[in-house]
């Protein structure tokens, strides 16, 4: 019995402060990034959108213009931290709990573009990095 409450306080324990704690750092990602080499096999004017899915999978959006189809693969990057340099005095002050807290955090969408024709053979394909806006400062005034 002392083994089953000594356990059950010690994961309460970690539960509460994984989450509380004075430290918070988070990382999301939504799909793997694309490199250029796992697109180094699309020949512009030869290779077929079948054979993109294929290697890459199914787009994420497909947009129809005019008499063009293009294919997108998103991919998400987003960080978030945060310190609060008050929280170890709610030991020493029980009543009133100070918070002194820096954070900062980001998200970009990076984008891989697959422009076909009619006949769904790739034209033209492109990068578009936005990975900036998920890079993270730790100085929250930062240019």
């Amino acid at each position: 019995m002392r083994r089953v409450i000594g356990s059950f306080a010690v994961c309460f324990a970690i539960a509460a402060l994984s989450g509380c704690g004075p430290v918070i750092w988070q990382r999301f990602t939504l799909n793997q990034p694309i490199t250029k080499d796992q697109v180094a096999f699309i020949q512009n004017g030869e290779t077929q959108l079948s054979e993109v899915a294929r290697e890459l999978g199914s787009p994420d959006e497909i947009l129809n213009l005019k008499n063009r189809l293009i294919a997108r693969y998103h991919f998400i990057d987003t960080k978030y931290f945060r310190i609060n340099f008050g929280w170890g005095l709610r030991f020493f002050i029980p009543y009133y709990t100070p918070d002194l807290v820096l954070s900062g955090g980001g998200a970009g969408t990076d984008v891989f573009d697959v422009a076909c024709d009619s006949k769904f053979v790739v034209q033209e394909t492109a990068f578009a990095f936005h990975k900036s806006s998920s890079r993270f400062n730790f100085w929250p005034f930062a240019d």
